[in-house]
């Protein structure tokens, strides 16, 4: 059955934000699959907070873009800038921003809302529109979403990147609690107004399941995912030095363990690993933290930390190197575990035990799970590596299987099975186009 779906993609080309990639594929399968995505993106991202690069929306995909009347981020920076120097006048510290606690909410999106209701009013009416999907964070998305879903009676499906307004969120942020309960109200408002709610791993889907009950009947989980046309088909040769890659956000925010680092220090300091023999390349936010990190532990030599580099080029590094590095913020699946596995690298994996775990393990037989806070079981996990790599004892990844499970194709036929199931449950009438 065909449908007609608008796509409100706050992160979509030219942003580059990670955030970007999943709704891209769905718009692109979409297409494939017989439905007709119509997107509504943003015309001035707030550039103190994305990253906006050349990418453009996949071929055939009409795109549109709405203006945000106000970008909010660097002005609560600033704003609470002033009010730290006043308020440490007479030594007073505030440890969180309450600008940001008051004036944004749901986040510092809000701008984004108005232009976009009336824009997207127009592209469900010219278009003929019958579903309206959203893609979240931020969460203003989802706000600006239902907003359309009472202007025109079409049915909503909204997509949780990442979770809002769950316990672990507000612990890991350190919300304080009257913004616990707004963000409460704001996520039961939302889900009362929403007919299919997907978020993307499992145990997500439990935490909502758990904390909004309410919602158990339209809440399912859909993984994102690995896009097949970004694999490399020959294999590279290896860099000449061991190494371990990183890439993206390194999460000081949620993971304060420092185990890695730990580990190369105490190799290093046992003679098992030179500069000559052994690199652990970092690409991502944060390179100054990084380097911090290393100076500290006297391993500024073993590690080489830069900014971001482009999507392509980052694959290329991974699958040029021994290891890849994960670090999980808790229930999230970070998209590396979706990019390392097709690449055929195996992982050195500082997770807790769960969902991620059980992937790792039933589709990269070499790679290497830590779960204690042990850098003594990471140092034995990077020589045995090493030691593997030396005897050609490295298995391959399993994957033919994993692209199978895991394609973003495969994946974005799921969704459009889990919509229409949905809607036929609900009895939704919408005419077979």
């Amino acid at each position: 059955m065909s449908r007609n779906i608008l796509m409100l993609c706050y992160y979509f080309p030219p942003l580059t934000d990670v955030g970007a990639k999943r709704s891209v594929s769905f718009s692109k399968y979409f297409k494939k699959f017989d439905w007709n995505p119509w997107v509504l993106s943003v015309k001035n991202p707030d550039r103190a907070y994305c990253s906006i690069g050349d990418d453009i929306p996949p071929p055939g995909i009409p795109t549109e873009y709405s203006y945000s009347v106000i970008n909010l981020f660097r002005l609560m920076g600033r704003l609470n800038g002033v009010l730290l120097k006043a308020l440490g006048l007479i030594r007073i510290d505030l440890k969180r921003n309450y600008f940001y606690q008051f004036l944004c909410i749901p986040d510092h999106f809000w701008g984004w809302i108005p232009l976009t209701v009336i824009k997207g009013l127009g592209l469900v009416r010219r278009n003929k529109i019958d579903l309206i999907y959203v893609s979240c964070t931020p969460i203003s998305s989802a706000i600006a979403a239902v907003l359309l879903k009472w202007l025109t009676g079409k049915p909503l499906i909204i997509d949780y990147r990442d979770p809002f307004a769950v316990e672990i969120v507000f612990q890991y942020l350190d919300v304080p609690g009257f913004r616990r309960k707004i963000d409460r109200r704001v996520q039961k408002w939302i889900l009362k107004h929403t007919d299919v709610f997907i978020v993307n791993n499992e145990e997500t889907k439990t935490i909502y399941l758990r904390e909004y009950p309410e919602a158990a009947n339209k809440t399912f989980a859909v993984h994102n995912g690995f896009e097949s046309e970004y694999l490399i088909q020959k294999k590279p040769e290896k860099y000449r030095k061991f190494t371990v890659v990183y890439h993206g956000e390194f999460y000081f925010y949620a993971i304060k363990s420092k185990i890695f680092f730990e580990a190369l220090s105490l190799l290093k300091q046992r003679e098992k690993i030179t500069a000559d023999t052994f690199q652990f390349l970092f690409y991502g936010d944060g390179k100054g933290e990084i380097e911090g990190i290393a100076a500290n532990y006297k391993i500024d030599d073993l590690v080489q930390a830069s900014s971001r580099i482009p999507y392509k080029a980052v694959l290329e590094v991974i699958s040029k190197s021994h290891l890849q590095l994960l670090r999980i913020v808790w229930p999230m699946i970070s998209t590396k575990l979706f990019e390392g596995i097709p690449m055929n690298i195996p992982f050195l994996a500082t997770i807790p035990h769960g969902e991620v775990e059980e992937i790792i393990r039933e589709y990269s037989p070499s790679s290497y799970v830590v779960s204690e806070e042990s850098s003594e079981k990471v140092a034995e996990a990077i020589l045995d590596a090493m030691r593997k790599y030396q005897g050609n004892e490295i298995h391959d990844n399993r994957v033919q299987e994993f692209i199978k499970r895991f394609s973003r194709e495969n994946l974005t036929l799921k969704l459009m099975e889990i919509i229409e199931r949905r809607l036929t449950d609900k009895g939704s009438k919408i005419e077979d186009r």
